[in-house]
Parts: C-alpha cells; structure tokens; sequence
C-alpha cells in the first residue's frame, strides 16, 4: 500500500513537471520548480523547509539527508546556469555553518564557465533536469542519486558528474 501511494505521488510529481516543462511562463514556473522540489523531498522524507529569506539573500529551501544539512538553489532559467549565478549560490552556502552544503537544482545545467569553476572544489552538487527526471520517472532514487553525486563530489571535489 505504500509502494503504490509513493509511486502515485511521484507519477503526479512527473505529470506536474513535464506540465511545466510546456509552460512559458517563467517566472511562475520557478515558482512551480520550488513547489515541486519541497513535495519530491517530502515524499523521500528529506525533512524539506519551504524557501525563506534572510537579510540580502533569498534561499529556496533546505533539506537534510544522512544527518547533514542541505540548502538548495533552485533554477530554472532558458539557458544554463550562468557562473555567476553558481559563483552567488557558492557565496550562499559559505555565508553558512562550516558544514553547510548546497543542492542546486539546475534545468537547463550549467553553464562551461560555472561547469570549470566548480569541477575541482564545489560547496554544492548539481542536479539538471534530465537526472529530475530520472528520479520522477523512478528510474532512479533520489536517495541513491543523491548519494552518489555527494560520494563523488567528496572524491573528486567536482559539482556534476561528467
């Protein structure tokens, strides 16, 4: 019974994404992405808070997962992620606790610039849409894809793996 509740939770959450993924409105699809991120996260029990700002900076969320603290970007912009949107979101998370790291959510990627900047040493992994929905599609977990993209960002100091 709760296989089926998950998996029609997730197969809502991919039918709300790929809805998305036909609009043209920009600014509330961002909006959506958030939305969308908070219930993913709170279906996989990743204790998620909806975005909030401080003074001088908005964050999107955060969630926790392995017993460490995440704080999570999320864009949805009609090209990648430029470096200084990554370069911000690295200043976000350093603004944090020492063990403070990020998650950001890019549809579009990154950009080759950002893409350079963060393969050495990144605060934060990177998830671009077609890994999303890999994860709505349940082809994968987000508990292992996480996991697999924090294991290789502690092995290789890389956001995205390439």
């Amino acid at each position: 019974l709760k296989l089926k509740y998950f998996e029609s939770k997730l197969e809502e959450l991919k039918l709300s994404f790929l809805d998305l993924s036909n609009s043209q409105d920009r600014q509330r699809r961002g909006y959506k992405l958030e939305e969308l991120l908070f219930n993913l996260f709170s279906l996989y029990d990743l204790e998620p808070h909806l975005a909030y700002a401080l003074k001088n900076e908005q964050i999107d969320g955060s969630i926790s997962f392995n017993a460490s603290d995440y704080i999570v970007e999320a864009k949805w912009t009609a090209q990648p992620v430029s470096h200084a949107q990554a370069e911000a979101f690295a200043a976000k998370i350093r603004r944090k606790g020492r063990n403070t790291q990020g998650i950001l959510v890019s549809i579009n990627g990154l950009s080759r610039a950002a893409l350079d900047e963060f393969q050495k040493e990144s605060p934060f992994i990177e998830i671009d849409g077609s890994s999303l929905y890999n994860v709505l599609d349940n082809r994968i977990r987000l508990d292992t894809l996480l996991r697999d993209k924090l294991r290789n960002l502690s092995d290789t100091g890389s956001c995205s793996m390439i």
